[in-house]
């Protein structure tokens, strides 16, 4: 009934049996299809939980080992990386000439990636799914009204004024080059770097559109276009802390009096425009709003910094914007699911020149997010212009 040191038949049993499946999992697995990685390249999965994002880059990852076939990729998944998890995942969806479909629940998890590095989302705006790809949604375009009456009048008719705005799925491509090195032999760290590199290109157009496309050629109209013409404010020329003062209040002034509700207000500036506000000075040598802004709030209100907004408009090519939105009233609606290409072959541009990806030993990964964005109350953007405030 016991072995020597006491430990039940039934216990060592399990023990000798949980030995078993350890070495098994230790061996080679079976290489059947090892032709899918040359010898040298083989990648060694692993099969614990993956942080938020970390299995789009898996699929990402496996798509290139595989050269986008799907069939290989799931190969490679349940055989040569030893993760199920990835296997099913690739099982779920489908891949098409028109790239690979990667599952909702997993491009969900890289969209909320993206609210705190994109300026936009991290000011917390209403999201919706628009999983047709259109999407219809009220705009308040005024208010009711109401009057006084005396004893058997009759009470005026009132009502809100109210349009309809139309968002539309705008499709936005992203190219990520990715060292063949990270495919063939990184431990699944790797994964967080692909996922890394993928949010930060996609963060950085999304936010350019968001804020300053004007809605042609394809894209979203950005905040900046929104604003109706009332709401735009030209900065004092002379810039010094009392100017600047009262230049931020003129926006708090054009939201307020158009009776925008103020429930999510917050500021978006430049990297230059934040560096002023940090340093100014008031006449006693105080700083001005830097205690406040080291807690990320400007006048009690959360801020946003991005170098999407310009810094080189006007004449002079030194002006810059700042803006003030509640973004109670601006939405962006998300088609689910992201589609994936992967291609060595691809060329890509990196800034200066159009560059191979072969000849770099690089992989090019193209992700198409679609979206839309708009505002339901036009008269919740205010735009500061003409903004020269430098340290």
């Amino acid at each position: 009934r016991h072995v020597a040191d006491g430990t039940s038949l039934d216990r060592f049993r399990s023990l000798a049996i949980d030995e078993r499946a350890r070495v098994a999992e230790t061996e080679s697995p079976d290489r059947g299809d090892s032709h899918i990685i040359p010898d040298g390249a083989r990648i060694h999965g692993s099969v614990r939980n993956p942080e938020p994002g970390e299995m789009v880059a898996r699929i990402i990852r496996v798509l290139a080992a595989a050269r986008c076939n799907v069939r290989d990729a799931r190969e490679i998944a349940a055989r040569e990386w030893n993760d199920p998890l990835l296997a099913r995942a690739m099982a779920a969806s489908i891949g098409s000439a028109g790239g690979f479909l990667v599952p909702e629940q997993y491009s969900a998890e890289l969209i909320e990636l993206l609210r705190p590095r994109a300026v936009v989302r991290s000011l917390n705006p209403v999201t919706v799914p628009m999983p047709g790809g259109n999407i219809t949604l009220p705009k308040l375009t005024g208010g009711g009204s109401a009057s006084y009456v005396g004893e058997n009048q009759n009470i005026a008719k009132t009502e809100a004024k109210v349009g309809q705005i139309r968002f539309s799925a705008r499709k936005l491509a992203a190219l990520v080059p990715i060292s063949n090195d990270l495919i063939r032999f990184s431990s699944p760290q790797a994964d967080a770097v692909v996922r890394d590199d993928l949010v930060a290109a996609l963060a950085e157009r999304e936010d350019l559109a968001f804020i300053f496309d004007d809605g042609t050629q394809d894209a979203p109209k950005g905040l900046r276009y929104w604003a109706p013409n009332a709401n735009l404010v030209a900065a004092n020329a002379t810039v010094d802390l009392a100017n600047v003062t009262s230049d931020l209040g003129n926006l708090v002034l054009k939201l307020k009096g158009a009776n925008v509700r103020m429930l999510r207000p917050g500021w978006i500036i430049s990297p230059r425009t934040e560096q002023y506000l940090l340093t100014v000075r008031d006449a006693n040598g105080n700083y001005a709003f830097r205690d406040e802004m080291l807690q990320g709030r400007l006048w009690g209100w959360p801020f946003g910094v991005t170098s999407q907004i310009p810094e080189n408009l006007g004449a002079g090519s030194d002006e810059s914007n700042v803006f003030l939105v509640d973004f109670a009233d601006a939405v962006i609606a998300d088609v689910p699911g992201l589609i994936i290409d992967v291609s060595s072959e691809a060329a890509y541009f990196d800034g200066t020149n159009v560059v191979a990806a072969f000849s770099l030993d690089q992989t090019v990964i193209r992700v198409i997010e679609q979206h839309d964005f708009g505002m339901r109350h036009d008269a919740s953007v205010a735009v500061l212009t003409g903004v020269t405030w430098a340290p």
